[in-house]
């Protein structure tokens, strides 16, 4: 029995393995084809609209994503961590008690969007925007529950077709309706539209038995679990929504639209964290009980993190005044103090957002809620003090320093896991401050044109990837042979 057991064990591993590359796979083409559509889309609106436009949607949707934490207790997380399989009327129990919700959030909306658009100076085209804006919530919980099916199986290939048919028709609306001359309508209008498209595709590839059914036993059971998350999303909020709003309350719709702006610039070094985050949790979640290939996991997720992440952090760094000035005009050069800290901040976001998702796949959602905690208190002692002083670029600022707080999760992990830092951090740390370097020194000495700037980015990039096999080529040669192996016993197991 003990030796059945061992090799159910090691077959499961095997599957496993085998979806986490292809997982790894299908959400690196998406990242890829992403990035794609939203540096073209917002090439595009940032030459259409205006700082204002940013602004007042920002407002809207900070608002909104106040009340989306009400319409889900942490129970899509709660079916994906689940131990065991996901029975029906446990689908059924939380699409009714989202749906729910969800409409009750409609209500709300509809009935407080003109006190809200008055509160932030928006005026009747903010209220008519609030009232768009509701729809949104309608779609949600047919998303969440075939989202959780799909995340939990590791069935990410079915995901990213979803996701992009999503994003796609997002930002083709949104970019159509901006050039048509809706303005900030633009934005809303399209992000309906890709919900619609994406609650239609997550049913189509992840179908079930939908059916208004409540039990109020399978509630509580994955409310355990669900509650916890749903503590840290709302405690979320004060480091998140709430102090944004606070900060276009105190600096205007045009200020904040800068904010805005910089934030989307600089969390593009996060494209492959990202991804490791995406399958961090639902994979770590399935073998927490194997200690020593979740061990694997966290020092590869770190590896990758660190050798993805830090390069385009301090080559950004370097290249991005110049970026906006040729990219986005330079309508947009007041953002860049906020774009820098905002990339210095993606490099501590990078590691306490996988060591994050690591903790909950353990169960560890108290550790995270308490995290969750730490972080409302330092940002509301912060940004006050921090916007009065310095504008929108104060919330950046606060931002940073409450990220760096983060590390703490780091060694809260070494409590659960003896995991190796320094071999999987310090070579790729090294190699990248010289490329950034090198980058800055060139991007000085040369005439400040488009095509030097691209040069200098690839040559930058191509000695980035010269210092790290010089450095680190044996870890590298080891991690590719770890995936590759991986598949390779996988696909043979599945035989």
């Amino acid at each position: 029995r003990f030796v059945f057991s061992a090799r159910k064990m090691i077959k499961q591993t095997g599957i496993l393995e085998k979806k986490a590359f292809e997982a790894v796979i299908a959400l690196g083409v998406k990242r890829v084809i992403v990035q794609a559509i939203f540096t073209i889309s917002n090439i595009f609106l940032a030459r259409l609209l205006f700082p204002a436009d940013f602004g007042a949607f920002a407002i809207v949707t900070f608002v909104g994503s106040i009340f989306s934490v009400f319409a889900d207790i942490g129970l899509g997380p709660a079916l994906i961590q689940k131990k065991d399989k996901i029975a029906t009327h446990e689908l059924q129990t939380v699409f009714t008690f989202q749906f729910s919700l969800s409409f009750l959030i409609f209500l709300l909306i509809n009935l407080i969007a003109s006190h809200a658009a008055s509160f932030f100076g928006l005026g009747d085209r903010g209220t008519l925007l609030f009232h768009v804006f509701s729809f949104y919530f309608l779609f949600g919980p047919f998303k969440t529950t075939s989202g959780a099916i799909l995340e939990r199986n590791l069935e990410y290939q079915r995901l990213v077709i979803v996701e992009l048919a999503e994003i796609f028709t997002a930002s083709a609306s949104t970019v159509i309706l901006a050039i048509l001359g809706f303005g900030v309508f633009s934005f809303v209008i399209g992000g309906i539209c890709g919900h619609i498209v994406g609650a239609t595709f997550y049913f189509i590839f992840s179908p079930w038995p939908v059916r208004f059914r409540l039990s109020l036993k399978t509630l509580r059971s994955l409310s355990r679990f669900g509650l916890n998350v749903q503590i840290n999303g709302i405690l979320g909020l004060f480091y998140g929504s709430l102090v944004l709003l606070y900060l276009g309350k105190q600096v205007g719709a045009e200020n904040l639209g800068f904010y805005q702006f910089a934030a989307s610039l600089s969390v593009l070094p996060l494209a492959f964290s990202e991804i490791v985050n995406r399958i961090a949790f639902p994979l770590g979640a399935r073998v927490q009980a194997d200690k020593v290939y979740f061990k694997k996991i966290v020092e590869r997720s770190l590896t990758i993190v660190s050798m993805t992440t830090l390069p385009l952090v301090f080559i950004g760094i370097a290249v991005v005044s110049s970026v906006v000035h040729f990219i986005y005009t330079d309508r947009w050069l007041k953002s860049l103090p906020a774009i820098y800290l905002g990339l210095v901040q993606i490099g501590f976001i990078s590691y306490t957002g996988i060591f994050g998702q690591l903790l909950l796949s353990l169960g560890q959602s108290r550790v995270m809620r308490n995290m969750g905690i730490v972080w409302a208190v330092l940002t509301w002692v912060l940004a006050p003090i921090l916007i009065g002083k310095f504008n929108f670029i104060g919330m950046s600022l606060t931002a940073l320093l409450v990220s760096i707080s983060g590390l703490w999760l780091i060694f809260r992990m070494r409590r659960e896991i003896r995991f190796s830092w320094w071999p999987n951090f310090l070579p790729y740390f090294i190699s990248s401050l010289a490329s950034g370097f090198l980058a800055f020194i060139l991007i000085g000495l040369l005439p400040r044109t488009i095509i030097n700037l691209i040069l200098i980015a690839g040559f930058a990039s191509i000695l980035y990837l010269i210092f790290i096999f010089i450095i680190s080529g044996k870890q590298l040669r080891e991690n590719f042979k770890f995936l590759i192996s991986a598949f390779g016993i996988a696909n043979h197991k599945l035989k």
